[in-house]
């Protein structure tokens, strides 16, 4: 009996070993398999595909290829192979190696089963691609467009926006008669019937559903050509989808300041892929403006929902810019400009309002001027001919930041600076010389210019108040004499004559003295009153002035962008912020100011500004005027004015280019801007 059991026993253990025999799994060289998907050679892979896997081989090759060319990736690296289990699946992990994205790093399983020759066939499906992927999934690469930031006034007012033109446009769906449509739209669009036909014929073999035909400005089109449009069935007019642009809804009065954007061409001649700012605030902060574009890498199921993000950048909005500028006294300097000039007879001029305690810019206008939005939708050849012409007086030149000027009288308070500062005079000290018929010449030894003329007879004795008031050239002549080469040129180049004022847009620098020059006795004499070969922006100027309008005697740095703000999801941030700094410490001393600040008031009350004065206000200022051309027919004249009371420091600075004896046109434009 012992032996039965014992004889029952062997039998069992060896009937057990029988099955697991039988059970376990059998192992496949899948090596071919492996190595050819780490070379990515997809048609070797298919190779090793059982033909079980009910799928083509086009279909295989052509979804690895998109999806790897797609992401980018550059190589296929396996490690850790195991297997096969009890279910006979083999386990390894495969990393997707890309520049951009990174690495994609997953654990995989696949089983293989037998050929007709019993040789290892792997039972491949979607999830060897990515383990969340199966039939009718895919893999996406999107990108999510940063939006332009946009550019605002101080008061909120948009001036550069993202929008949308007037796009007419053919739905191809609902075109009953396109004889109809064609006869409607061409005449508005400018394309011919036959052309109107070809694209719509197109469209309906691609399977287009919308056809543009042109787009256009807001306003554009008039309330005619829009009903006779939507009169016919299929087409249509659409200003929130198809064609976004870049407006600026205050035209001429801010296209300087602004700038437009295009597709400039690089040193090649090529143009650039993308429309980029080309000039003023677009151009400067083009960086800032434009953003970054997002993108989201992600498994999309056959529902068409993400079921798996891979990879994400986040956008980054564009920067917002918020302007010092006040819309309503920046439509009053172009207004009061585009008034009393005339481009056609070679005119044009500037006209800046700056707050002197901050140096804020409230207001910044050029004239002749020209519309931005024309830039938008590209100019003709006769709009850009127009431009470059001389009859046009050169619109897309910046006068304020670009134009360089010889001062003229406006020079005048900051020579007394120097002459009061360095001991050279006193407010008493009187002329000297001899003067006949308003003409003065320098008795001095080795005296190398002509006479020195004045406009009219400022009377006796000649000193710095009646020198200042009647703006007497010969008196700051002499004072600059007096004071000597080396302490005018070393005071002026203190205070930043010689250098480009900092500002938020490029800024010509100003000048004392030409670099192949020297500062002679009669170049010293001229430079006095504002001639000789000083050149200033009417941008400096104004910076100039700040120092006797905030009576600190700072020059301060003039800011147009006053804050760079961003959008993050639901948040508006305060990403950075221009304060108010000092350009130039102590550019003039409080004694000078309390020397000089009575007279240039007396300047405006009774001296060569009467024609600013306005009623209620009470202003200081000093007029200037410098005479141009071979022939003197043409004559730069300035002023420069400022609030003595109220409740912030305006400054107004205007400079017209005009013809000789026509410069009292400025005392108009600096009405309007100092009116409170």
């Amino acid at each position: 009996m012992r032996r039965m059991k014992l004889l029952l026993c062997v039998i069992a253990v060896l009937l057990l070993a029988a099955c697991a025999a039988q059970s376990a799994p059998k192992s496949y060289d899948i090596s071919a398999y492996m190595t050819a998907f780490k070379a990515m050679d997809f048609d070797a892979m298919w190779k090793q595909i059982s033909p079980d896997v009910k799928m083509e081989k086009d279909t295989f090759i052509s979804k690895y290829k998109a999806i790897f060319s797609g992401l980018g990736i550059t190589g296929v690296e396996v490690s850790d192979l195991k297997g096969p289990d009890s279910n006979g699946g083999y386990t390894y992990t495969a990393t997707y190696k890309t520049k951009e994205y990174g690495d994609f790093t997953n654990e995989y399983t696949l089983t293989a089963r037998p050929d007709d020759e019993n040789n290892g066939k792997v039972m491949w499906d979607y999830s060897l691609i990515f383990p969340e992927m199966e039939e009718g999934s895919s893999v996406r690469v999107e990108t999510e467009k940063a939006s332009r930031g946009e550019i605002f006034a101080a008061d909120g007012t948009l001036m550069a926006r993202n929008s949308y033109a007037d796009t007419v446009y053919i739905d191809v769906l609902k075109v009953k008669d396109i004889k109809a449509v064609a006869a409607a739209a061409s005449p508005v669009t400018g394309l011919k019937e036959t052309e109107i036909t070809d694209k719509y014929t197109k469209a309906q073999k691609k399977g287009t559903k919308i056809v543009s035909l042109g787009a256009f400005a807001a306003g554009k089109l008039t309330a005619v050509q829009r009903q006779s449009l939507l009169a016919v069935e299929g087409l249509g007019i659409d200003n929130k989808m198809y064609t976004p642009i870049r407006d600026y809804p205050l035209g001429e009065s801010v296209a300087h300041m602004l700038g437009y954007m295009g597709y400039p061409k690089d040193a090649e001649g090529k143009s650039s892929k993308e429309k980029v700012g080309v000039s003023g605030l677009e151009a400067a902060y083009e960086d800032q403006l434009r953003g970054k574009d997002g993108k989201i890498i992600y498994i999309e199921d056959k529902w068409g929902r993400n079921i798996r993000t891979l990879w994400e950048k986040k956008k980054e909005e564009g920067q917002d810019l918020r302007l010092t500028i006040k819309p309503g006294l920046q439509e009053t300097a172009y207004k009061a400009l585009s008034e009393n000039l005339d481009y056609k007879k070679g005119e044009s001029g500037v006209a800046i309002v700056m707050d002197a305690s901050n140096g804020y810019v409230e207001a910044i206008s050029s004239y002749p001027s020209f519309d931005n939005n024309l830039f938008t939708f590209g100019l003709s050849d006769e709009t850009w001919k127009f431009f470059q012409a001389s009859s046009s007086n050169r619109p897309l030149f910046f006068r304020a930041t670009q134009g360089q000027y010889p001062p003229g009288s406006v020079i005048k308070p900051f020579t007394a600076t120097a002459a009061l500062e360095a001991g050279a005079m006193t407010p008493d000290t009187a002329f000297d010389g001899v003067i006949k018929d308003n003409k003065w010449l320098p008795t001095e030894a080795g005296w190398d210019g002509s006479t020195i003329t004045r406009v009219e007879d400022s009377g006796t004795p000649l000193k710095l108040y009646n020198g200042l008031i009647h703006s007497d050239n010969i008196f700051f002549a002499y004072i600059a004499l007096k004071l000597g080469a080396e302490s005018f040129t070393d005071y002026m180049e203190r205070i930043g004559m010689g250098t480009s004022v900092p500002f938020d847009l490029p800024v010509q620098p100003s000048n004392v003295l030409n670099s192949d020059s020297k500062m002679t006795r009669s170049r010293l004499a001229d430079s006095g009153y504002g001639q000789g070969q000083l050149l200033v922006t009417p941008l400096q100027m104004g910076a100039m002035y700040t120092a006797f309008a905030n009576k600190t005697g700072n020059m301060m740095r003039p800011i147009l962008v006053e804050k760079f703000c961003q959008t993050d999801g639901l948040a508006y941030n305060t990403v950075s912020e221009m304060k108010p700094s000092v350009w130039v410490n102590g550019a003039v001393k409080k004694s000078t100011l309390d020397t000089l600040t009575p007279i240039m008031h007396d300047v405006v009350e009774k001296g060569t500004g009467k024609r600013a004065r306005v009623k209620g206000v009470k202003i200081a200022g000093k007029t200037g005027t410098a005479e141009i051309g071979n022939d003197k027919s043409r004559e730069i004249s300035w002023f420069a004015g400022y609030w003595m009371e109220g409740y912030y420091d305006r400054l107004v600075i205007v400079m017209v280019d005009v013809a000789a004896d026509e410069g009292p046109v400025k005392f108009e434009i600096a009405k309007a801007l100092l009116k409170p």
